[in-house]
Protein backbone atom coordinates (compact mmCIF):
# COMPACT_ATOMS: atom_id res chain seq x y z
CA UNK A 1 0.00 0.00 0.00
CA UNK A 2 2.74 2.40 0.91
CA UNK A 3 4.65 1.56 -2.23
CA UNK A 4 1.61 2.26 -4.39
CA UNK A 5 0.89 5.56 -2.61
CA UNK A 6 4.46 6.71 -3.02
CA UNK A 7 4.40 5.74 -6.60
CA UNK A 8 1.20 7.66 -7.22
CA UNK A 9 2.50 10.75 -5.41
CA UNK A 10 5.68 10.69 -7.41
CA UNK A 11 3.67 10.33 -10.62
CA UNK A 12 1.43 13.30 -9.74
CA UNK A 13 4.42 15.48 -8.95
CA UNK A 14 5.99 14.55 -12.24
CA UNK A 15 2.85 15.41 -14.11
CA UNK A 16 2.57 18.76 -12.37
CA UNK A 17 6.17 19.57 -13.20
CA UNK A 18 5.54 18.61 -16.80
CA UNK A 19 2.37 20.71 -16.97
CA UNK A 20 4.16 23.72 -15.47
CA UNK A 21 6.74 23.58 -18.18
CA UNK A 22 4.26 23.02 -21.00
CA UNK A 23 3.72 26.30 -23.04
CA UNK A 24 1.21 24.87 -25.43
CA UNK A 25 -2.06 26.97 -25.48
CA UNK A 26 -0.44 30.20 -24.22
CA UNK A 27 -0.91 31.78 -27.65
CA UNK A 28 -4.66 31.39 -27.28
CA UNK A 29 -4.62 33.65 -24.23
CA UNK A 30 -2.70 36.37 -26.07
CA UNK A 31 -4.91 35.99 -29.11
CA UNK A 32 -8.03 36.32 -26.99
CA UNK A 33 -6.79 39.46 -25.22
CA UNK A 34 -5.44 41.01 -28.42
CA UNK A 35 -8.63 40.24 -30.32
CA UNK A 36 -10.69 41.92 -27.62
CA UNK A 37 -8.47 45.00 -27.78
CA UNK A 38 -8.54 45.10 -31.58
CA UNK A 39 -12.28 44.68 -31.66
CA UNK A 40 -12.64 47.53 -29.14
CA UNK A 41 -10.34 49.75 -31.21
CA UNK A 42 -12.28 48.90 -34.36
CA UNK A 43 -15.53 49.69 -32.59
CA UNK A 44 -14.19 53.00 -31.36
CA UNK A 45 -12.87 53.84 -34.84
CA UNK A 46 -16.21 52.96 -36.39
CA UNK A 47 -18.12 55.04 -33.86
CA UNK A 48 -15.71 57.98 -34.25
CA UNK A 49 -15.93 57.91 -38.04
CA UNK A 50 -19.73 57.75 -37.92
CA UNK A 51 -19.80 60.63 -35.43
CA UNK A 52 -17.46 62.68 -37.64
CA UNK A 53 -19.61 62.05 -40.69
CA UNK A 54 -22.76 63.01 -38.77
CA UNK A 55 -21.12 66.27 -37.66
CA UNK A 56 -19.95 66.97 -41.22
CA UNK A 57 -23.36 66.28 -42.71
CA UNK A 58 -25.05 68.53 -40.16
CA UNK A 59 -22.51 71.31 -40.80
CA UNK A 60 -22.93 70.97 -44.56
CA UNK A 61 -26.68 71.32 -44.10
CA UNK A 62 -26.23 74.46 -41.99
CA UNK A 63 -23.72 75.95 -44.45
CA UNK A 64 -25.86 75.26 -47.51
CA UNK A 65 -29.01 76.64 -45.92
CA UNK A 66 -27.23 79.78 -44.68
CA UNK A 67 -25.69 80.51 -48.10
CA UNK A 68 -28.95 79.93 -49.94
CA UNK A 69 -30.92 82.07 -47.52
CA UNK A 70 -28.38 84.91 -47.42
CA UNK A 71 -28.71 85.33 -51.19
CA UNK A 72 -32.15 86.83 -50.55
CA UNK A 73 -30.95 89.58 -48.19
CA UNK A 74 -31.22 92.37 -50.73
CA UNK A 75 -32.68 94.83 -48.23
CA UNK A 76 -36.03 94.94 -49.94
CA UNK A 77 -39.41 94.21 -48.41
CA UNK A 78 -39.82 90.56 -47.40
CA UNK A 79 -36.09 89.80 -47.55
CA UNK A 80 -35.95 87.90 -44.26
CA UNK A 81 -39.07 85.91 -45.09
CA UNK A 82 -37.64 84.95 -48.47
CA UNK A 83 -34.34 84.04 -46.82
CA UNK A 84 -36.09 81.72 -44.36
CA UNK A 85 -38.03 80.02 -47.14
CA UNK A 86 -34.93 79.56 -49.27
CA UNK A 87 -32.95 78.14 -46.34
CA UNK A 88 -35.71 75.67 -45.51
CA UNK A 89 -35.85 74.48 -49.12
CA UNK A 90 -32.22 73.34 -49.12
CA UNK A 91 -32.12 69.55 -48.88
CA UNK A 92 -29.22 67.79 -47.13
CA UNK A 93 -29.36 64.23 -45.85
CA UNK A 94 -27.61 62.38 -43.04
CA UNK A 95 -26.85 58.66 -42.94
CA UNK A 96 -25.80 57.54 -39.48
CA UNK A 97 -27.88 59.33 -36.85
CA UNK A 98 -30.66 57.53 -34.99
CA UNK A 99 -33.60 56.94 -37.29
CA UNK A 100 -31.54 56.14 -40.36
CA UNK A 101 -31.03 58.18 -43.49
CA UNK A 102 -33.20 61.29 -43.44
CA UNK A 103 -33.20 65.00 -44.24
CA UNK A 104 -31.42 67.44 -41.92
CA UNK A 105 -33.96 70.14 -41.12
CA UNK A 106 -33.68 73.56 -39.50
CA UNK A 107 -34.29 73.90 -35.77
CA UNK A 108 -37.23 75.78 -34.33
CA UNK A 109 -36.49 79.49 -34.02
CA UNK A 110 -34.05 79.37 -36.90
CA UNK A 111 -33.00 81.02 -39.14
CA UNK A 112 -32.35 84.49 -37.73
CA UNK A 113 -31.56 87.62 -39.74
CA UNK A 114 -28.68 89.61 -38.24
CA UNK A 115 -27.63 93.20 -38.80
CA UNK A 116 -24.06 92.85 -37.48
CA UNK A 117 -21.68 90.19 -36.17
CA UNK A 118 -19.38 90.16 -33.13
CA UNK A 119 -15.77 91.07 -33.87
CA UNK A 120 -14.64 87.68 -32.55
CA UNK A 121 -16.07 84.39 -33.81
CA UNK A 122 -15.96 82.95 -30.32
CA UNK A 123 -18.27 85.68 -29.02
CA UNK A 124 -21.94 84.79 -28.87
CA UNK A 125 -24.36 86.80 -31.01
CA UNK A 126 -26.20 89.33 -28.86
CA UNK A 127 -29.89 90.08 -29.06
CA UNK A 128 -29.08 93.62 -30.21
CA UNK A 129 -27.44 92.17 -33.33
CA UNK A 130 -30.63 90.50 -34.55
CA UNK A 131 -32.05 92.51 -37.47
CA UNK A 132 -35.38 94.20 -36.81
CA UNK A 133 -36.11 95.19 -40.43
CA UNK A 134 -35.54 93.72 -43.87
CA UNK A 135 -33.43 96.73 -44.76
CA UNK A 136 -30.98 96.13 -41.90
CA UNK A 137 -30.58 92.36 -42.47
CA UNK A 138 -27.06 91.65 -43.73
CA UNK A 139 -26.41 88.13 -42.36
CA UNK A 140 -28.38 84.92 -41.87
CA UNK A 141 -27.79 82.48 -39.00
CA UNK A 142 -29.02 78.91 -39.48
CA UNK A 143 -29.07 76.21 -36.80
CA UNK A 144 -29.90 72.60 -37.64
CA UNK A 145 -32.18 70.32 -35.69
CA UNK A 146 -30.56 68.03 -33.11
CA UNK A 147 -29.41 64.68 -34.47
CA UNK A 148 -28.86 61.77 -32.09
CA UNK A 149 -25.67 59.79 -32.68
CA UNK A 150 -25.44 56.33 -31.06
CA UNK A 151 -22.06 54.76 -30.25
CA UNK A 152 -22.37 51.05 -31.05
CA UNK A 153 -19.49 49.94 -28.80
CA UNK A 154 -20.68 51.90 -25.78
CA UNK A 155 -24.19 50.68 -26.48
CA UNK A 156 -22.99 47.18 -25.59
CA UNK A 157 -21.19 48.06 -22.38
CA UNK A 158 -22.77 51.26 -21.04
CA UNK A 159 -26.01 53.19 -20.82
CA UNK A 160 -24.18 56.40 -21.84
CA UNK A 161 -24.14 55.60 -25.52
CA UNK A 162 -25.68 58.60 -27.35
CA UNK A 163 -24.59 62.15 -28.23
CA UNK A 164 -26.54 65.09 -29.66
CA UNK A 165 -25.24 66.79 -32.82
CA UNK A 166 -26.36 70.31 -33.76
CA UNK A 167 -24.49 72.75 -36.03
CA UNK A 168 -24.78 76.48 -36.81
CA UNK A 169 -23.60 78.58 -39.76
CA UNK A 170 -23.74 82.29 -40.58
CA UNK A 171 -23.60 83.62 -44.14
CA UNK A 172 -23.66 87.20 -45.37
CA UNK A 173 -24.64 89.15 -48.45
CA UNK A 174 -22.66 91.93 -50.12
CA UNK A 175 -22.55 93.82 -53.39
CA UNK A 176 -19.68 94.95 -55.58
CA UNK A 177 -20.16 97.71 -58.13
CA UNK A 178 -17.82 97.37 -61.12
CA UNK A 179 -17.45 99.05 -64.49
CA UNK A 180 -19.28 102.18 -63.30
CA UNK A 181 -18.11 105.33 -61.54
CA UNK A 182 -20.49 106.04 -58.64
CA UNK A 183 -21.10 109.14 -56.57
CA UNK A 184 -21.46 108.25 -52.90
CA UNK A 185 -24.66 109.64 -51.43
CA UNK A 186 -25.55 109.55 -47.73
CA UNK A 187 -29.27 109.97 -47.19
CA UNK A 188 -30.47 111.58 -43.98
CA UNK A 189 -34.20 112.24 -43.88
CA UNK A 190 -34.92 112.86 -47.56
CA UNK A 191 -36.09 110.18 -49.98
CA UNK A 192 -35.84 109.80 -53.72
CA UNK A 193 -38.47 108.88 -56.30
CA UNK A 194 -38.03 107.57 -59.84
CA UNK A 195 -38.37 110.42 -62.33
CA UNK A 196 -38.19 113.13 -59.65
CA UNK A 197 -35.04 115.23 -59.99
CA UNK A 198 -32.81 116.25 -57.10
CA UNK A 199 -29.37 117.71 -56.59
CA UNK A 200 -27.04 114.78 -55.90
CA UNK A 201 -24.13 117.09 -55.12
CA UNK A 202 -25.51 119.49 -52.54
CA UNK A 203 -28.45 117.49 -51.16
CA UNK A 204 -27.66 115.99 -47.73
CA UNK A 205 -25.05 118.65 -46.96
CA UNK A 206 -21.44 117.58 -46.61
CA UNK A 207 -22.20 113.92 -45.88
CA UNK A 208 -20.94 112.55 -49.15
CA UNK A 209 -17.99 112.21 -51.44
CA UNK A 210 -17.05 110.25 -54.51
CA UNK A 211 -16.54 106.52 -54.14
CA UNK A 212 -13.42 105.14 -55.75
CA UNK A 213 -10.94 102.31 -55.39
CA UNK A 214 -8.53 101.95 -52.47
CA UNK A 215 -5.65 103.24 -54.58
CA UNK A 216 -7.64 106.21 -55.90
CA UNK A 217 -7.12 108.81 -53.20
CA UNK A 218 -6.38 112.00 -55.11
CA UNK A 219 -8.51 114.63 -56.83
CA UNK A 220 -6.91 113.77 -60.18
CA UNK A 221 -7.90 110.12 -59.76
CA UNK A 222 -11.45 111.16 -58.83
CA UNK A 223 -11.57 113.25 -62.02
CA UNK A 224 -10.37 110.37 -64.20
CA UNK A 225 -12.78 107.95 -62.53
CA UNK A 226 -15.80 110.18 -63.06
CA UNK A 227 -14.81 110.90 -66.66
CA UNK A 228 -13.77 107.41 -67.71
CA UNK A 229 -15.84 104.96 -69.68
CA UNK A 230 -14.93 102.04 -67.42
CA UNK A 231 -13.17 102.55 -64.07
CA UNK A 232 -10.40 100.08 -63.31
CA UNK A 233 -11.73 98.95 -59.94
CA UNK A 234 -14.79 97.75 -58.08
CA UNK A 235 -16.30 99.22 -54.93
CA UNK A 236 -18.09 97.29 -52.20
CA UNK A 237 -20.77 98.11 -49.66
CA UNK A 238 -18.08 99.12 -47.17
CA UNK A 239 -16.29 101.55 -49.50
CA UNK A 240 -15.26 104.93 -48.11
CA UNK A 241 -15.75 108.22 -49.96
CA UNK A 242 -12.68 109.62 -51.66
CA UNK A 243 -11.66 113.28 -51.35
CA UNK A 244 -12.61 115.81 -53.98
CA UNK A 245 -16.37 116.21 -53.64
CA UNK A 246 -16.01 120.02 -53.78
CA UNK A 247 -13.03 120.33 -56.11
CA UNK A 248 -12.98 121.54 -59.69
CA UNK A 249 -11.37 118.24 -60.67
CA UNK A 250 -14.51 116.32 -59.71
CA UNK A 251 -16.69 118.86 -61.52
CA UNK A 252 -14.58 118.61 -64.67
CA UNK A 253 -14.72 114.80 -64.55
CA UNK A 254 -18.52 114.79 -64.38
CA UNK A 255 -18.85 117.37 -67.17
CA UNK A 256 -16.78 115.26 -69.54
CA UNK A 257 -19.92 113.16 -69.84
CA UNK A 258 -21.66 116.19 -71.37
CA UNK A 259 -19.01 116.83 -73.99
CA UNK A 260 -17.32 119.53 -71.93
CA UNK A 261 -13.62 118.76 -72.17
CA UNK A 262 -14.19 115.41 -73.85
CA UNK A 263 -11.32 113.57 -75.50
CA UNK A 264 -11.08 110.49 -77.69
CA UNK A 265 -10.44 108.35 -74.61
CA UNK A 266 -13.23 110.03 -72.64
CA UNK A 267 -16.04 110.65 -75.13
CA UNK A 268 -19.57 111.91 -74.69
CA UNK A 269 -22.78 111.72 -76.68
CA UNK A 270 -22.00 115.25 -78.03
CA UNK A 271 -22.34 118.62 -76.32
CA UNK A 272 -25.92 117.97 -75.21
CA UNK A 273 -28.35 120.67 -74.18
CA UNK A 274 -29.61 120.58 -70.62
CA UNK A 275 -32.83 119.09 -69.53
CA UNK A 276 -34.36 121.67 -67.24
CA UNK A 277 -33.16 121.01 -63.73
CA UNK A 278 -36.51 121.68 -62.02
CA UNK A 279 -35.13 121.50 -58.52
CA UNK A 280 -38.69 121.98 -57.33
CA UNK A 281 -39.39 118.39 -58.41
CA UNK A 282 -38.26 117.07 -55.06
CA UNK A 283 -40.31 119.59 -53.07
CA UNK A 284 -43.58 119.01 -54.90
CA UNK A 285 -43.29 121.64 -57.63
CA UNK A 286 -44.70 121.49 -61.14
CA UNK A 287 -42.21 118.88 -62.26
CA UNK A 288 -40.69 118.45 -65.71
CA UNK A 289 -42.56 120.00 -68.63
CA UNK A 290 -41.88 117.41 -71.34
CA UNK A 291 -44.22 119.15 -73.80
CA UNK A 292 -42.24 122.40 -73.58
CA UNK A 293 -38.94 120.51 -73.99
CA UNK A 294 -40.22 118.69 -77.06
CA UNK A 295 -41.53 121.87 -78.68
CA UNK A 296 -38.19 123.62 -78.14
CA UNK A 297 -36.00 120.81 -79.44
CA UNK A 298 -38.02 118.61 -81.81
CA UNK A 299 -40.76 120.82 -83.29
CA UNK A 300 -39.54 120.42 -86.86
CA UNK A 301 -37.36 117.30 -87.00
CA UNK A 302 -40.18 114.76 -87.36
CA UNK A 303 -39.27 112.77 -84.23
CA UNK A 304 -42.43 111.35 -82.69
CA UNK A 305 -43.12 112.46 -79.15
CA UNK A 306 -42.91 109.56 -76.64
CA UNK A 307 -46.05 108.33 -74.94
CA UNK A 308 -46.66 110.18 -71.70
CA UNK A 309 -44.76 113.30 -72.71
CA UNK A 310 -47.04 115.88 -71.10
CA UNK A 311 -46.73 119.29 -69.54
CA UNK A 312 -46.96 118.29 -65.88
CA UNK A 313 -45.62 115.54 -63.68
CA UNK A 314 -49.10 114.68 -62.43
CA UNK A 315 -50.16 113.15 -65.75
CA UNK A 316 -47.74 110.19 -66.06
CA UNK A 317 -45.06 112.33 -67.73
CA UNK A 318 -42.41 110.45 -69.68
CA UNK A 319 -39.15 110.58 -67.80
CA UNK A 320 -36.21 112.61 -69.04
CA UNK A 321 -34.26 109.38 -69.38
CA UNK A 322 -36.95 107.87 -71.64
CA UNK A 323 -36.80 110.97 -73.86
CA UNK A 324 -32.99 110.79 -73.94
CA UNK A 325 -33.12 107.15 -75.03
CA UNK A 326 -35.59 108.00 -77.81
CA UNK A 327 -33.29 110.82 -79.01
CA UNK A 328 -30.24 108.55 -79.00
CA UNK A 329 -32.04 105.80 -80.89
CA UNK A 330 -33.15 108.27 -83.60
CA UNK A 331 -29.79 110.04 -83.80
CA UNK A 332 -31.51 113.34 -83.01
CA UNK A 333 -29.93 114.49 -79.77
CA UNK A 334 -30.29 118.25 -79.31
CA UNK A 335 -26.87 119.91 -79.12
CA UNK A 336 -25.72 123.40 -78.23
CA UNK A 337 -26.29 125.73 -81.18
CA UNK A 338 -28.05 123.02 -83.22
CA UNK A 339 -31.59 122.21 -82.04
CA UNK A 340 -31.56 118.67 -83.47
CA UNK A 341 -29.51 116.07 -85.29
CA UNK A 342 -26.77 115.28 -82.77
CA UNK A 343 -25.33 111.83 -83.42
CA UNK A 344 -23.84 110.00 -80.43
CA UNK A 345 -20.04 109.67 -80.53
CA UNK A 346 -20.09 106.83 -78.00
CA UNK A 347 -22.04 103.58 -77.93
CA UNK A 348 -22.37 103.95 -74.16
CA UNK A 349 -24.92 106.07 -72.40
CA UNK A 350 -22.45 108.48 -70.89
CA UNK A 351 -24.98 110.37 -68.80
CA UNK A 352 -25.77 107.48 -66.48
CA UNK A 353 -24.46 107.78 -62.94
CA UNK A 354 -24.47 105.14 -60.21
CA UNK A 355 -24.92 106.42 -56.68
CA UNK A 356 -24.03 104.40 -53.60
CA UNK A 357 -26.97 104.80 -51.24
CA UNK A 358 -26.03 104.69 -47.58
CA UNK A 359 -28.52 104.76 -44.68
CA UNK A 360 -31.46 105.94 -46.76
CA UNK A 361 -34.91 105.37 -45.27
CA UNK A 362 -36.31 101.96 -46.32
CA UNK A 363 -33.23 101.19 -48.42
CA UNK A 364 -30.52 98.77 -47.37
CA UNK A 365 -27.07 100.26 -46.81
CA UNK A 366 -24.93 99.44 -49.79
CA UNK A 367 -27.71 99.65 -52.37
CA UNK A 368 -26.89 101.32 -55.68
CA UNK A 369 -29.12 103.77 -57.47
CA UNK A 370 -28.97 104.29 -61.22
CA UNK A 371 -29.60 107.92 -62.14
CA UNK A 372 -29.65 110.05 -65.28
CA UNK A 373 -27.62 113.27 -65.13
CA UNK A 374 -29.86 116.00 -66.50
CA UNK A 375 -27.45 118.95 -66.20
CA UNK A 376 -23.69 119.39 -66.00
CA UNK A 377 -22.11 120.02 -62.62
CA UNK A 378 -22.27 123.76 -62.02
CA UNK A 379 -21.21 126.34 -59.47
CA UNK A 380 -18.03 127.51 -57.77
CA UNK A 381 -17.83 127.07 -54.00
CA UNK A 382 -21.33 125.55 -53.94
CA UNK A 383 -21.84 123.07 -56.75
CA UNK A 384 -24.93 121.35 -58.08
CA UNK A 385 -25.45 118.18 -60.09
CA UNK A 386 -29.09 117.45 -60.87
CA UNK A 387 -30.00 113.84 -61.56
CA UNK A 388 -33.19 111.95 -62.28
CA UNK A 389 -33.37 108.62 -60.40
CA UNK A 390 -34.16 105.60 -62.55
CA UNK A 391 -34.23 102.99 -59.79
CA UNK A 392 -32.20 100.65 -57.61
CA UNK A 393 -30.17 98.15 -59.57
CA UNK A 394 -29.68 94.44 -58.98
CA UNK A 395 -27.47 91.78 -60.49
CA UNK A 396 -30.45 90.86 -62.68
CA UNK A 397 -31.18 94.37 -64.02
CA UNK A 398 -27.50 95.33 -64.46
CA UNK A 399 -25.47 92.08 -64.42
CA UNK A 400 -22.32 93.63 -65.92
CA UNK A 401 -22.30 96.41 -63.33
CA UNK A 402 -23.47 94.92 -60.05
CA UNK A 403 -22.23 91.65 -58.61
CA UNK A 404 -24.05 90.16 -55.64
CA UNK A 405 -22.12 87.65 -53.53
CA UNK A 406 -22.75 85.49 -50.49
CA UNK A 407 -20.09 84.03 -48.21
CA UNK A 408 -19.78 82.16 -44.94
CA UNK A 409 -18.66 84.17 -41.95
CA UNK A 410 -18.81 81.66 -39.10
Amino acid sequence: MRTNLSSRTAGLGQRLRTLGGDERGNVLIYVTVTAAVLMGMAGLALDASRATITHSEAQAAADGAALAGASQLDGQSGACGRAATMAANVTNRQRFAVGGASAVTIAAGSPRCLSTLPANDSTAIAAAQVATTDASAKFLEVTTQQLTHRNSLLDAVSSQHTALVQRTAVAGFRRSLCAAAPVMMLCETATWQPGVAFDAWSTYGGNKGFVSGDSCNSANCVHDTLASTTPSFCVTDAADPAPGNKTNKAQDGVNTRFGIGSTASQPSDTDIVNFSSYSQDITGGTGWNCTAYWAANHASDGLAKPTGCTATATAATASRYAVYQAERAAGKIPTAGRPSGGTPTSTQERRLMYLAVLSCPNVTPGAYLKAFMITPAEGTSSKTLFVEPIGLITSKTDPTVLHEEVQLYR
